[in-house]
């Protein structure tokens, strides 16, 4: 694998072959998903066809339909190797990440899991706008506006191969292991935690509310009506995820089954999942699975998407495009949605 190891362009994580993880830690990366864009034609739905702009070394769109007969069409596929894919359906074979010859489709890889958390982000948004166009300083709120974000990103450096497209915080770690071959050994910590389901969660509930601790300010003789709001618009906080929304499948009759049972700290542990910085594995605030931390670090990548986020690599073809980084596994870039306003 090595260098030929594509990654994918929303949590930074390996495709893996079929059958390498199966059954086990890690199952879940062999099952990608490809991103391309089709238009409404004459004769049906036609693949939008993209351009390599010789001497610009940027990519376009070869015949730019009306943004409103367009849309991103999501294929099931499995890995094969050295970035070729074979699409489940029509068992065609296609890469990812640049164009062949000087037009054709291109495809976006992703995990079919950061496909289904795209999908749960985007349901979350309180306005969903279903179009391409996005503001530099707007978060993402469909599916078309991601898929523009990371089309930004694309290093469009001619005719090379793209096996991985960087992010502005370098998927928070994750982006200083694609120089090497994927082998979670090499790491432990870091291939544990990437390899954790970030979707199926075992006993998520359970290890949620395993971190409550008693309100040690709660008198009941002295307790009064505004107390016991306070105490339950917590509790509701976390129940409507409405401030938590990374935690959709959090059982509501198990969370008020536990509130029946003593006089806890809600705000305490609302106020801890709160914390963005909550997805490193090193986290000692909160007893978590590395699923779920591994969940919030992708929410995270998502969250934090803006148009023009990365600075597009303009020249000829490099080898490669990630670099070592410097400083804390976990730190990585600034974000351009936490960046202070110009």
């Amino acid at each position: 694998m090595g260098r030929n190891q594509v990654y994918c362009c929303i949590c930074g994580g390996p495709f893996l072959e079929p059958g390498t993880r199966e059954h086990e830690p890690g199952e879940w990366l062999c099952h990608p998903t490809l991103w391309t864009t089709v238009h409404l034609a004459k004769n049906g739905v036609e693949l939008d066809m993209y351009k390599w702009e010789l001497g610009m070394y940027t990519y376009d769109l070869a015949d730019p339909a009306n943004d409103s007969q367009r849309r991103v069409l999501e294929q099931e596929a499995t890995y094969q190797d050295h970035n070729v894919f074979l699409i489940s359906g029509s068992g065609e074979k296609v890469t990812a990440f640049h164009i062949v010859d000087d037009e054709s489709a291109l495809y976006l890889a992703v995990h079919g899991r950061c496909s289904q958390l795209v999908q749960h982000f985007v349901s979350s948004r309180r306005e969903a706008h279903d179009v391409f166009q996005i503001s530099d300083k707007d978060e993402i709120s469909s599916v078309k506006q991601l898929w523009q974000v990371i089309f930004s990103r694309l290093p469009a450096s001619g005719r090379g191969f793209a096996h991985n497209i960087d992010h502005p915080t370098r998927y928070y770690g994750i982006a200083s292991l694609h120089l090497t071959e994927w082998e979670p050994d090499n790491n432990p910590l870091v291939g544990e935690y990437v390899e954790a389901d970030p979707i199926e969660v075992p006993q998520l509930t359970d290890c949620i509310l395993d971190n409550l601790e008693p309100d040690a300010s709660v008198i009941r003789s002295e307790e009064t009506s505004a107390d016991l709001e306070d105490r339950d618009w917590w509790f509701n906080e976390l129940i409507t995820k409405k401030e938590l929304p990374w935690l959709w499948d959090l059982d509501e009759d198990a969370a008020r089954k536990k509130q029946r049972t003593g006089d806890w700290n809600w705000e305490l542990l609302v106020k801890k999942l709160s914390r963005t910085d909550i997805y490193r594995p090193e986290d000692e605030t909160l007893r978590l699975p590395l699923g779920l931390r591994n969940r919030r670090r992708i929410w995270k990548c998502i969250e934090d998407a803006r148009l023009g986020d990365i600075q597009r690599q303009i020249g000829p073809p490099l080898l490669g495009f990630a670099v070592p980084m410097e400083g804390n596994l976990w730190d990585g870039y600034t974000p351009k949605s936490q960046q202070p306003a110009a």
